[in-house]
Parts: C-alpha cells; sequence; structure tokens
C-alpha cells in the first residue's frame, strides 16, 4: 500500500490523521520520502501508531542532526533502532526503509541507500496494531505525548509513504533509494504556510519575523547600505525550542525583510544544544563578524563564545554565515560556572573588547566579566566589569544577561558618558527587566565607574521591554533594540502561530545630566499623513477633550500646558489609564477595571522630572502593541489583546492642550 501526500507540514500545526491499522504484523517493509526543513530538540513525528505503556505499534521520527529514530512495539518489550552509518540530509529529500523480519528476528533501518543500523530481537516477533487512530507528521504516544502536546510536528515536506506486509532483501531497498534523486540541498521557505492577514494583534510597523518564535533581537550593524539585525528564532514551531538566529535586514530599521536564518544549531563539537545571543563587530577589514553564544550540553561549562563570518561579503543581504568555531570559553573563578553568555564585543584600535554576561560568586549579584584580544585566538580576562553592593539592589538579580555598553552625545553630538544596560535575570520574586547604569568605562583599568547608586530602568512597562542590543549608527547616534515580550499564554502563542516581536528601535542621548530616550527619528516617515488635529485646547479636566475609535496603526501626540496629563485606553469592560503628574512626578499606568497598577513604580529612581516642560506623550500604537515616552525622559511598553477595531482612546488634562493623530502609511519611500 502507497500513499502519497505530496504536503507541507508546518511543525506545529498542520498534520494528518489515519485510520490505524489493525491486526499483528509479523514481517513488513516501510519506505518514506521526506524533505526535513527544521529540527526540535526532542523527536519530531513522521508516522506514529504507537503506545508507549502498552508496547504496541510503530513510531518512525527524526531528531537533530537528522538522527532517525524508530520505536516498535512488540507487546512485552519496546524495539527502538537509531541511524548510525547515515543521517537524513538536512533541507533535502530523503529516503527511510524499515525492513521488520519478525520471523528471523531483526529489524534494518535504511538511510538514502545505506543500511543504517539493525537491531535483533527473538524470532518469530510481532508488532501488534491498535491505536485508534495514526498520525502521519505527528510524535502521538499514547497519554504521554497526547494530540494536544506541543511538540513531535515534523516541519517539512512529505512526499509518500509505502507500507507491505513484506520483508523486502538488501536488494531491494537499494535498488528503490537508487531510484530516488541524489539529496542535494535547496532553498527553503521555513514559514510559507503561515497566514496572519486576519490576526488583528499580530504589529504590522514593529521588527517581526515571518512567523513561529522569536526571542531577542541582537547584533545590529550597518555594511554596504544596509542595516542588519539577528534575533533568536525557533522556525519549528512558535515555542522555546533548539535557539537559531533568524536574519533581517532593512535600509532605515523600520521596514525590515526576511534574510532566513543565519544560524542553525547544528555542531556537535560547538553548538548543538543553541545558537543563543550575541552581537556584531566589524574586523580591521571592516567586515562583520558575529559573536554568539554556543550552547552544548555536553560540556561543562555549557555555554561558550564563538563566532561566524559571512560566506560572501559581496552578498548585500549576507544570507549565508560560517561558522568559525569557539574562541573564548569560561574557566573556573570568573563568573557563576555554567552562566555565560551573551557576547558584547566592540573594537578600539587594534583591541576586541568583550562583554559576557555571569554572575559574581562573592557578592551574589549579577555582572559582566571583561575580555580583551587582538587577534580573537586568545583573550586576557579583567574580571568583573562594575563594582556595586547588591544588598543594597537585588532588582538587577543573580546573573545579568545582555550586557550592552554604548558611548552617549550630548545635544551638541559631543561624548560625554557611556550607558551600561543589562537585562536582570535569576530574580526572586520579580520579573525580568532592563536596567541601566551612567558612568564611563576606563579603559585602562577595563572598569566601568558609575555615576549613579542605584540601576534605573529605560521603560516602565513592568517586563515587557527586555533582551537589549544595540551600536552606533553611521551618523554617531546610539540605538537600542529590545524584544516587547507578548505578555499573554503560551498556548495562545501557539495557536496564533507567532510569538513576541521588537519593540520601537530608541535613540540615546544625554540632555542636562539626564538620558533621554526617544523612538529613532526614521519612524516619522512612516506617519505623514495628519488625520485629525486640534491645537490650544482650554477644557475641564473631567471632560475628554479627545476621543477616537479604531486605533490599531497609529502615532497620537499629546501635550498639556498643565499639571496633570490622563489617555485612557478603552476596550470592552477593560483597559489602561496612564497618567502623569508634574507634582508628585509619577508616571503610572492603571487598569481600568480594578485600579491594579500595571506599570512599575519602585521609588524615586522611577519618578520623571521634567521640570517646566509642557507634558508631552508620544503615542505609538500597532494592534497588540502600546508604546508610550514621556518627555524624551521614559518609555512606557504595554501589551493589550483586547485592544481591537472597537477600542476607544480619551485625553484628559487639567490645562491648555494639543492633540494630533497620524496614520501609519506603509507605502512610505
Amino acid at each position: 500500500m502507497r500513499k502519497d501526500y505530496q504536503v507541507e507540514l508546518n511543525g506545529y500545526s498542520n498534520y494528518i490523521i489515519e485510520g490505524a491499522s489493525e491486526g499483528f504484523v509479523e514481517n513488513f517493509t516501510l519506505t518514506i520520502v521526506c524533505t526535513p526543513y527544521t529540527y526540535e530538540t526532542g523527536i519530531s513525528g513522521i508516522l506514529s501508531d504507537f503506545s508507549a505503556c502498552e508496547k504496541k505499534g510503530l513510531i518512525v521520527g527524526v531528531k537533530k542532526q537528522g538522527i532517525v529514530n524508530v520505536k516498535i512495539g512488540l507487546d512485552k518489550l519496546i524495539l527502538e533502532i537509531e541511524s548510525l552509518a547515515e543521517q537524513m540530509k538536512f533541507q533535502a529529500e530523503n529516503i527511510l526503509t524499515i525492513a521488520f523480519w519478525g520471523t528471523a528476528g531483526w529489524c534494518d533501518l535504511y538511510v538514502n541507500g545505506v543500511l543504517s543500523n539493525r537491531k535483533q530481537f527473538s524470532r518469530h516477533s510481532r508488532v501488534l496494531f491498535s491505536q485508534k487512530e495514526c498520525y502521519v507528521g505527528k510524535y502521538v504516544d499514547g497519554k504521554e505525548f497526547t494530540e494536544k502536546t506541543r511538540c513531535g510536528v515534523f516541519h517539512g515536506n512529505l512526499d509518500f509513504i509505502e507500507f507491505t506486509r513484506e520483508y523486502q532483501e538488501y536488494e531491494q531497498i537499494i535498488k528503490l533509494h537508487n531510484q530516488v534523486n541524489e539529496p542535494e540541498w535547496k532553498e527553503i521557505n521555513l514559514y510559507q504556510t503561515q497566514d496572519f492577514s486576519d490576526d488583528i494583534y499580530r504589529p504590522v510597523y514593529h521588527l517581526m519575523p515571518p512567523g513561529k518564535w522569536m526571542n531577542e533581537p541582537h547584533a545590529p550593524f550597518y555594511y554596504n547600505g544596509q542595516y542588519h539585525i539577528f534575533y533568536q528564532a525557533n522556525p519549528h514551531a512558535p515555542v522555546w525550542d533548539n535557539l537559531c538566529w533568524g536574519h533581517l535586514v532593512s535600509k532605515d530599521m523600520i521596514s525590515w525583510e526576511d534574510a532566513g536564518i543565519a544560524l542553525y544549531p547544528d555542531n556537535e563539537s560547538i553548538d548543538i544544544d543553541g545558537c543563543w545571543s550575541g552581537s556584531a563587530c566589524m574586523d580591521s577589514e571592516g567586515n562583520p563578524i558575529l559573536f554568539y553564544t554556543a550552547g552544548n550540553n555536553k560540556e561543562l561549562p555549557n555555554q561558550s563564545v564563538a563566532i561566524a563570518r559571512p560566506q560572501k561579503k559581496n552578498d548585500s543581504k549576507l544570507k549565508n554565515w560560517v561558522k568559525e568555531g569557539v574562541v573564548l570559553r569560561q574557566s573556573i573563578g570568573n563568573g557563576f560556572l555554567g552562566e555565560f553568555r551573551d557576547p558584547f564585543v566592540w573594537r578600539k584600535a587594534d583591541t576586541y573588547f568583550c562583554l559576557v554576561g555571569t554572575g559574581d560568586e562573592d557578592n551574589g549579584g549579577g555582572n559582566a566579566l571583561v575580555y580583551t584580544s587582538s587577534d580573537l585566538k586568545e583573550f586576557s580576562c579583567h574580571g568583573f566589569l562594575l563594582d556595586y553592593d547588591y544588598e543594597g539592589c537585588k532588582e538587577v538579580g543573580h546573573v545579568w544577561e545582555l550586557p550592552v555598553l554604548l558611548p552617549l552625545n550630548n545635544e551638541e553630538g559631543k561624548y560625554c558618558c557611556d550607558i551600561l544596560l543589562f537585562c536582570a535575570c535569576q530574580i526572586e520574586k520579580e520579573v525580568v527587566e532592563t536596567y541601566y547604569f551612567l558612568g564611563k568605562f576606563d579603559y585602562e583599568k577595563k572598569k566601568f565607574h558609575k555615576f549613579h547608586e542605584y540601576p534605573r530602568l529605560v521603560d516602565l512597562g513592568y517586563g515587557t521591554f527586555t533582551g537589549p542590543s544595540g551600536f552606533v549608527t553611521p551618523d554617531g547616534r546610539s540605538v537600542v533594540f529590545t524584544i516587547a515580550q507578548g505578555k499573554r499564554q503560551p498556548e495562545k502563542e501557539y495557536y496564533s502561530g507567532w510569538a513576541h516581536n521588537g519593540g520601537m528601535p530608541i535613540e540615546l542621548w544625554i540632555k542636562e545630566e539626564t538620558l533621554c530616550i526617544a523612538p529613532i527619528s526614521e519612524v516619522k516617515h512612516y506617519f505623514s499623513k495628519c488625520i485629525m488635529s486640534e491645537e490650544n485646547q482650554s477644557v475641564d479636566l473631567g471632560i475628554p477633550i479627545f476621543q477616537y475609535e479604531n486605533f490599531l496603526e497609529h502615532h497620537l501626540s499629546v501635550i498639556s500646558q498643565g499639571n496633570y496629563l490622563e489617555l485612557t485606553f478603552e476596550w470592552k469592560e477593560d483597559g489602561y489609564i496612564i497618567s502623569y503628574n508634574r507634582k508628585t512626578k509619577e508616571w503610572k499606568t492603571l487598569s481600568r477595571k480594578n485600579d491594579a497598577m500595571i506599570s512599575k513604580l519602585r521609588n524615586e529612581e522611577d519618578l520623571v522630572d521634567i521640570g517646566k516642560e509642557d507634558i508631552k506623550m508620544e503615542c505609538f500604537i500597532d494592534h497588540s502593541m502600546i508604546e508610550i515616552f514621556l518627555n524624551d525622559r521614559k518609555g512606557m511598553t504595554l501589551r493589550s489583546y483586547p485592544f481591537c477595531e472597537k477600542n476607544r482612546v480619551y485625553v484628559r488634562t487639567d490645562g491648555i492642550s494639543s492633540v494630533s493623530v497620524w496614520e501609519y502609511d506603509k507605502n512610505t519611500d
């Protein structure tokens, strides 16, 4: 029996349910032709008519590195066989055959014309197929892995499955395999089955992957007329697993184009368990190098720093990258063992400087180690980047991730100090946040000297704005990218087909010894169409001066000369009230439903002093994203999924005010 499928399975939601085989089978031959697009950490099921607890049926799947895994229930035991001599080819057509000879007591596994493994067992063993359903393209194993389990779906093309109730000899199988073309690599569209046109929650003008899973963006750089940025991606499914480096390119840092997957975790000696976050740096010839965290759970410590370079420097998109291996490993005594990740690298003169996130065993808090190298082969460790009292600021966590060090200019464009950003992790009873210190990096002592004692927040959205990365643009601006956490349940991410996106890129500078924060200037080109403008409105605080409906892809600017300004986002029975009080200096967001605090307000470090300036809120709405900037002093990143086409926005204030609304135009040149 042969069944032609010619179907693409997307790795998480589409698979096929067939009627199960019935009765005992003593001999059979099963042949499958398929093309795997990506792998999971576990097993992706190709064919599953199996129950582990009953020791019945058959399952065929594929693991990382193309390892074919077969389990056969023999009533009293489970026969497991994995490919050894030959593995499946990645992103190429493969032919597999399982030849089960129960009469003689052995099972052969062929992969692409090679007898890859053979297992022996008791003669006259039989397989009982007793499942109600047979799953094609999904791993289902009785009670442990059910149809609802959010893993185990094959990602790739399935051509055909052929099953016969007889054992085929070696010569027959090799002849069949030779009829299939030699496996060749081919370019794959990893997301072509995904359609988000009806998804009202998916942002439009924010940094987005084509679909599935996204973690923090990282390694931004400018090269040959294009901006590049990478991100933690799982192109298999919208879940955290087997992380790769996705790649996007842009001419303006707002409108991004997919450039594929730059790095896969595929090398057993380097990064078999993940290509985790890192950064980019230009070498002495002006060509980019990627520095990434190589995950390998077979080693201790399991994290190290590896590098990759572009395969073709003249490729405008730099789509293909070549790994050059591990260049920096953690030694015992340098930070928490096994917490050593997210290298941030820059070059000054002939020296490469590298920060690696870790924790300090002495004070118990997070920190970054400082390394230098002249050739990226030999590195010198200079200890921890920063001295501080962990007992006085435990919100920074036991481990730092994604340390970023950038120079800051004043309004005249002259350098005045540095900013150290980091993601605080392993925090007791708190959410992950991005904190910063202002100060100066001492290149002689390899230390950062902070200007203030306690860490400050760039954004008060309470754990939505995380995962910083940054670089200096060709025109001298320090720009920071972040991930905007999805803030919804994993099952909703899974069934929607995507999770997380980038926040609005922001520019950082210093004004009157204060950090200033604003969206990059390029975003203004996408909001040139003003659809409403009300100026110099004198109103009573209790009466809304402005109402607007169907607010999905807009920029709202509100200016008030008073002491209080409030924006209310209303949907159904819930919503947000975002307010600033000049007298108390409090900027906060409350729930309309129960007055619960949505934003973060710790102490005076989170107060915003704008002096005598008019209160100004710049608000960017992009479906489930709400980002507000107050007088270029602080950001507030929020998520809201009830926010849809029936929402309304109100503005209240106690002084003369102006309101303007611009509509997003994706066709802006």
